[in-house]
């Protein structure tokens, strides 16, 4: 079997510009010598979080219901979006929990970091948890966003896995970062 190495870039040109991401090209060099020209995916980091109501019934889990473009078709998944360039990720999903669902949390844990597709994608997904969410207020969402948010019993949004509108990667990906968290046996 062979051994992975590190590849050293030689040269790097940006090929276009999308507004939530850009592609580039990097040549790149191995360490025996080999040489390739590869296509990068540049976009801000994006944070998700899985926040939790504590209620009579036991813990809820706030989920969001909104159209995704790339599927076209509706799905059920957790706040998140992008990290503003500056911005801390745990502040950005506390933002996005609240602007998309009204929910404030009384506690942001980090539950892991996760590469969307390091073929080709440069960026990182942070993962958290926001622990004791409360309603406090409206949504404020952005200009093309509709968002339906729902409660939902925290072993339910652990048996959706899998489900047609349920099938985003990243928030699978989160949620079994939430079970490892919680202590839950796979």
């Amino acid at each position: 079997m062979g051994k992975a190495g590190s590849w050293r870039e030689t040269a790097a040109r940006n090929l276009a510009d999308y507004r939530i991401f850009d592609v580039s090209s990097s040549d790149r060099e191995s360490e025996d010598g080999r040489r390739g020209t590869f296509y990068l995916v540049n976009s801000l980091d994006w944070a998700g979080v899985i926040p939790v109501v504590d209620t009579a019934a036991g813990r809820m889990i706030v989920m969001i219901r909104q159209f995704r473009h790339g599927t076209g078709r509706l799905c059920l998944e957790f706040p998140g979006g992008a990290v503003e360039a500056g911005e801390e990720p745990a502040l950005a999903v506390g933002r996005e929990l609240t602007e998309e669902t009204g929910y404030k949390a009384q506690m942001i844990v980090p539950l892991g970091l996760l590469s969307p597709n390091p073929a080709f994608m440069t960026n990182t997904f942070h993962a958290f948890v926001a622990e004791g969410c409360a309603f406090a207020g409206d949504q404020a969402l952005d200009e093309h966003e509709e968002i339906e948010v729902s409660l939902v019993p925290e072993r339910e949004a652990i048996d959706l896995v899998g489900a047609e509108d349920y099938g985003h990667a990243l928030m699978t990906a989160a949620l079994f970062l939430y079970m490892r968290y919680r202590g839950f046996s796979l």
